[in-house]
């Protein structure tokens, strides 16, 4: 248990007139607890020790590794709700008035279980707890620098094989069987997002997955990994081409490359977000590109894929300046022009105090395959 983040978190709910923190995602418990589970239950009060909701069956566990004073258990869905709904009856009583409660709003937020908080504690008061968790986490500490740093190491050898199985007649989840193998051996638990190995039209995707699609002669092709490390991911995507790039296809990488490099030019503390995209989106005007620049070139990672800073999902974020020790992927978005592909390259980096310092050290090139 990570007592000094729970403190620190303490203090600024009080700050925010936050009563208590509901963690019902996997990346807040580990945040706070060092470790995860299936379906992490936690609540964090204003005041007094973390009250950690189990199962029967792992409470021993919870209790030694974790060094809980406050365990509720459960054996049924049912009896974990009555014991949310007891620890709020007691909030309530000791406040004199319902309490306000903090839930990440996040994509990772199960909705059901929010909603099935809400039917039964009808009196609390739910908010975002962003103005307490994004204080606490857009800021690394060197401990989970080093955790990225690793993940980084990770998402280099399951790009490798990726790269290296890349070749006409192969399809797309072949590529990213290759890659999910290489980084679990290199120690992943898993990924934070699907892989993406977009083939030839499918380029052009904004997201993407891997599909049982054919890679074809002359297809662009975009891979994306983004594997976690004890809780920890970082964002690595790099570019392949089946066969010999046409001319297009070469000035099309090239553009992505030199716009990419201006954004991290960037970077420094007391930038805006918004600032990348300006520096991005001028070089991609330059080649001719503009009309397909989409905005939301950058944005913050580390226990989860996408963290404050998303301007691409908070268009508010696009204000939030650069700090210190801030983790952040940039190259973001698809550059797609229909009739050539899609292309995109994405690294994970921190903030120093001097600009950008890269994470994810692979070579930077148009891989071509035959």
């Amino acid at each position: 248990m990570r007592q000094e983040r729970i403190a620190a978190a303490q203090e600024l709910m009080q700050a925010n007139d936050i009563d208590a923190l509901l963690i019902l995602t996997h990346d807040d418990y580990i945040y706070f607890f060092d470790e995860d589970r299936f379906q992490p239950r936690a609540i964090i009060p204003q005041k007094g020790p973390p009250v950690v909701i189990c199962s029967r069956a792992e409470e021993r566990e919870i209790r030694e590794s974790l060094g809980a004073q406050e365990v509720r258990l459960f054996a049924t869905v049912g009896q974990q709700m009555h014991e949310v709904v007891s620890i709020m009856q007691g909030l309530q009583s000791m406040l004199g008035r319902p309490p306000t409660i903090g839930v990440q709003f996040w994509f990772e937020t199960p909705a059901v279980l929010l909603q099935l908080f809400q039917q039964a504690n009808p009196q609390a008061k739910v908010v975002d707890s962003a103005p307490v968790m994004d204080t606490l986490r857009m800021v690394k500490s060197p401990e989970e620098l080093a955790l990225m740093q690793e993940a980084a190491r990770i998402a280099e050898r399951g790009m490798e094989a990726a790269v290296q199985a890349v070749k006409p007649g192969v399809t797309e989840n072949e590529v990213a069987a290759e890659a999910v193998y290489a980084m679990r051996k290199a120690g992943a638990s898993g990924t934070a997002v699907p892989i993406f190995v977009n083939s030839g039209v499918r380029s052009l995707w904004l997201h993407g997955t891997a599909t049982a699609k054919t890679i074809e002669q002359g297809d662009f092709v975009v891979i994306t990994l983004v594997p976690v490390f004890e809780g920890y991911c970082v964002d690595l995507t790099r570019m392949a081409v089946a066969g010999q790039p046409t001319d297009d296809q070469r000035r099309l990488f090239d553009t992505y490359v030199a716009a990419q490099r201006a954004a991290l030019e960037a970077v420094r503390p007391g930038v805006p977000v918004s600032e990348l995209d300006r520096a991005a989106e001028a070089v991609v005007k330059d080649a001719g590109f503009g009309e397909h620049y989409v905005k939301g070139m950058s944005h913050g990672i580390g226990l989860r894929f996408e963290e404050t800073p998303a301007p691409t999902i908070q268009p508010k974020h696009a204000s939030v300046e650069l700090q210190e020790g801030m983790t952040i992927a940039v190259g973001h978005p698809i550059l797609a022009v229909p009739g050539i592909g899609g292309v995109r390259l994405e690294d994970t980096g921190s903030v120093t105090a001097t600009g950008w310092q890269s994470i994810t050290e692979y070579p930077k090139e148009l891989f071509i395959r035959n």
